[in-house]
């Protein structure tokens, strides 16, 4: 897309109503130049194709490229294009994209790529692909960039120490403000970020950081010391990196500094790896709260097998489950002959009380992932859900009072047995079970994800259809115990 057209979205983005246009017309454009880069490549031109490429951002490459299904299409736009520009293009392909070039280039040609990819990218790509394409990435990689990629690679998965980056830049605590800019102007055009640098003893022991701007307005004589940052965060590099965006979204920073359990520095993770995380964790928890076992990759791109694997085993369990209903529903087998009436309430209830628990589930998940709610909270919790549950409960169950008794009045659902129970008596049974069924369902969705995460659980594991399975019981043993106790049955 051209630098017209961002600009003119840009315009569109001021004002809401043209939100879905501007969609429209960047969907259109990428249409556009997509047959423009393929009949570029159909006619060999590689002048053009150069120049059309350059003239965009990577990333905007990178998703045209991304839906090019011929790997010979691929593979002539790589070796055609410059490899400073490719390696950017390549860092934001999907994973099987990237995995079909690796397959096709030669040991050579994937090295040109890895040697203007930044490490931490490599690393990612590397911890993407199959086993028999791992040594050739990284064998292809450069030495002096190996040994680095190796080492980041034996952290654990989803840890700071395997979403870092160790291009960053570092002064030593004896430097002054000039040598420390004449320093940051050899090294800093490779490093990750400068805003930020940190300031490390002989033992690379992290002393402070030294912001940017702090480091340009310094007299030229000021030792660096006088002017760095002592009160700063950092992280293990074994702390989970759901933690460290937390951390760093709570203290409003934007780069976060690694270091090991003697304080030494091993590298730093940027807020764009953050967004990373942040999107990540959130698509799985809300997987969780679905019952469904999140996907690695892109959703089109994931194979039938693979989606459906992932949600079997959460179907299983409730369909097992689901036979205590059934268990229940036969108990009472006598009152249903009796009073045939009574079932037709059933599926209203159930999915109320089970809707009112999955919400009540859902804003205490939240709040729990946004460090709003802790363990030490659950009473307050509690008594807040208990009083949101009796107002709740109460309206909800006033309308549904006279919507039953009118349904049954004008003959909307037919009782057959009006000397067993009148409309009234009907109306107040289904009234008073939908009120205790929503105060049970909105204590019970806020105990279960404080009490897993008690249990050092995933809180989002206590999803949705767990409670609702669990509601469902709740809602008709609640029901046929009060047709006992009102109605005698």
């Amino acid at each position: 897309m051209s630098e017209k057209n961002n600009d003119d979205k840009t315009e569109n983005n001021l004002d809401s109503s043209n939100v879905f246009t501007s969609i429209e017309e960047e969907n259109k454009e990428d249409v556009k130049d997509l047959a423009y880069i393929l009949d570029l490549i159909g006619k060999n031109d590689i002048k053009g194709l150069r120049t059309f490429v350059e003239s965009q951002k990577p990333i905007d490459i990178a998703y045209l490229i991304n839906d090019i299904t011929s790997e010979a299409e691929v593979v002539f736009f790589f070796k055609t294009v410059p490899s400073d520009f490719t390696a950017d293009v390549f860092s934001y392909l999907d994973a099987d994209q990237q995995e079909r070039i690796v397959k096709a280039f030669s040991n050579k040609e994937v090295e040109v790529i890895m040697k203007e990819m930044p490490i931490d990218d490599i690393v990612d790509f590397v911890e993407e692909l199959p086993s028999n394409l791992v040594d050739k990435v990284i064998s292809s990689t450069p030495v002096e960039d190996r040994k680095i990629v190796n080492k980041l690679l034996n952290y654990g998965d989803d840890t700071a120490g395997s979403i870092m980056t160790t291009e960053y830049v570092t002064l030593l605590s004896n430097m002054y403000a000039e040598k420390a800019i004449s320093h940051l102007r050899e090294v800093g055009e490779d490093a990750e970020t400068i805003s930020t640098l940190f300031i490390l003893d002989k033992t690379r022991k992290l002393l402070g950081v030294l912001y940017l701007d702090n480091l340009i307005f310094a007299k030229e004589d000021e030792n660096i010391t006088s002017i760095m940052n002592t009160d700063f965060l950092s992280v293990d590099s074994e702390t989970d990196q759901e933690d460290v965006a937390k951390l760093m979204k709570k203290y409003d920073v934007t780069v976060m500094p690694v270091v090991d359990k003697e304080n030494r520095m091993l590298g730093i993770i940027t807020i764009d790896d953050i967004i990373d995380v942040i999107e990540d964790e959130n698509t799985e928890d809300i997987s969780k709260l679905a019952g469904v076992q999140p996907i690695d990759n892109d959703y089109i791109k994931t194979s039938p097998w693979i989606l459906a694997k992932g949600r079997i085993p959460w179907l299983m369990v409730l369909l097992i489950s689901g036979t205590f209903t059934g268990l229940i529903l036969s108990s009472f087998e006598n009152s249903l002959a009796v009073l045939p009436v009574l079932v037709a309430f059933i599926p209203v209830m159930m999915g109320t009380s089970g809707n009112a628990g999955s919400q009540t589930n859902v804003v205490i998940n939240r709040a729990m992932s946004l460090n709003q709610v802790t363990t030490r909270d659950y009473l307050k919790v509690l008594w807040k859900e208990f009083r949101v549950s009796l107002i709740t409960g109460f309206i909800l169950a006033l309308v549904n009072f006279f919507w039953v008794w009118f349904e049954l009045k004008v003959g909307i659902i037919v009782n057959g047995n009006i000397l067993m129970a009148s409309s009234t008596q009907v109306a107040m049974l289904v009234s008073i079970t939908m009120f205790l069924t929503i105060v049970i369902a909105k204590c019970l969705g806020c105990s279960l994800p404080i009490l897993a995460k008690k249990m050092h659980l995933d809180p989002a594991t206590v999803s949705g259809p767990a409670i609702s399975t669990l509601l469902d019981i709740t809602t008709l043993l609640t029901y046929f115990l009060l047709t006992k106790a009102i109605l005698g049955l």
